[in-house]
């Protein structure tokens, strides 16, 4: 355990590294502020199309294994920033408040702004939660009878702004900064988190910076019919920072979107997410949820290495009603080098879209997997991948 003193001082360091993401933040918008001026006038392109703020307010009802039924209030807020709004990107905040069935709360407020005519990208994550969750141990074999249930208390903080490297290509390079403080508020008596021998036991505080470069020449970031989303993002949480772990992770994020015919498209992604060190197990790489693995319940497997590949066949059915098939495998081990197809995890299933926006191609869902001994039931809103 960290001395009182380590901890003022790496406490100390944080919150220098969070005065300095934002400076550096405030910075940016205000150049762009200024590119877009000349002599102090503004510069005025005329255009038919009025550039008008997309709004969307609306109760947030969604089901999943994890939470059961939740409902809450929600926003999504788009627009397009710059003077040739017909080519750039929507960019979008999303502002949510949610209560589940299994008593789980959650706070997010989650900015995604374009500029400069798409060439530069800024995003945040603002999240608090309650999120009372299950664990079955760390490892691709775990037994169900492990299963025990543990109360994380959450408030996180993510800044991170990508510059285009290559405009031709669409190519971004940029950082991230994530700041996190997680207590274990409750945890069942006598089991294995409660006796502390599993890394994170009592939570901790994270500060960490990490390095991203992303392309992407998708046609819609809601709907994609076509294009290639590849991303690699690795990340050092460091104890130089005030992280209470010091751990390294990469995470490789390959989507290709192939247009077959009119409104049927063939989605493929392929995950990589590895990490070493230090890592508590609430931030391990973990398979099932409603992305990935779909039917299996997220967090039933995790490990320092996870590796998962998935397509989905998207087809319309009538109108603004259209549907999914999808199928998934993946498979997790403690080290890169120890993934294997034994005890390989697989699952599939169908789906229903309705969209909600259709300027922007803004889906509802409700997605059924299903696998050996497990299945899901998910209703949300977006795309999974």
């Amino acid at each position: 355990m960290l001395s009182p003193e380590n901890k003022r001082i790496r406490w100390l360091r944080a919150e220098i590294f969070v005065l300095l993401v934002f400076s550096l933040t405030l910075q940016i918008l205000a150049a762009d502020k200024l590119k877009s001026t000349s002599g102090g006038q503004a510069v005025v392109i005329k255009e038919e199309e009025k550039n008008n703020l997309g709004i969307t307010l609306l109760p947030i009802i969604y089901y999943t294994p994890e939470t059961k039924l939740a409902f809450g209030f929600g926003g999504l807020f788009t627009y397009r920033f710059g003077l040739f709004f017909k080519q750039a990107r929507p960019s979008s905040l999303f502002v949510a408040a949610m209560y589940t069935q299994m008593k789980q709360f959650t706070l997010q407020l989650k900015p995604e702004i374009y500029l400069q005519n798409n060439s530069l990208f800024l995003s945040g994550n603002f999240l608090a939660e309650r999120f009372p969750s299950k664990f079955w141990g760390v490892g691709a074999n775990t037994e169900d009878t492990l299963e025990e249930i543990y109360t994380p208390e959450t408030y996180s903080m993510e800044i991170g702004f990508q510059k285009i490297l290559l405009a031709s290509a669409g190519v971004y390079l940029g950082v991230k900064y994530h700041l996190e403080r997680t207590r274990i508020v409750e945890k069942e008596p006598g089991k294995l988190i409660d006796q502390g021998v599993i890394l994170g036991s009592q939570g901790g505080f994270l500060s960490g910076v990490g390095f991203i470069i992303n392309f992407d020449n998708r046609d819609n970031i809601f709907y994609p019919t076509q294009g290639y989303y590849l991303q690699a993002y690795c990340f050092w949480n460091d104890g130089f920072l005030g992280s209470d772990f010091d751990y390294f992770s990469l995470k490789l994020d390959l989507r290709n979107y192939i247009r077959l015919a009119e409104n049927q498209i063939l989605a493929i992604q392929l995950i990589l997410d590895t990490a070493s060190g230090e890592v508590p197990f609430y931030k391990l790489p973990r398979l099932g949820g409603d992305t990935i693995l779909r039917g299996y319940y997220q967090g039933r497997y995790r490990d320092k290495n996870l590796l998962a590949l998935q397509a989905e066949y998207r087809f319309p059915i009538w109108k603004r009603v259209s549907g999914v098939a999808f199928v998934a495998a993946g498979n997790l081990a403690d080290r890169l080098r120890n993934l294997s197809w034994d005890n390989l995890k697989y699952a599939g299933g169908f789906g229903f879209r309705f969209k909600i926006i259709p300027k922007e191609k803004v889906n509802l869902r409700v997605d059924f997997a299903f696998g050996p001994g497990t299945y899901g039931i998910y209703f949300k809103a977006g795309e999974s991948f």
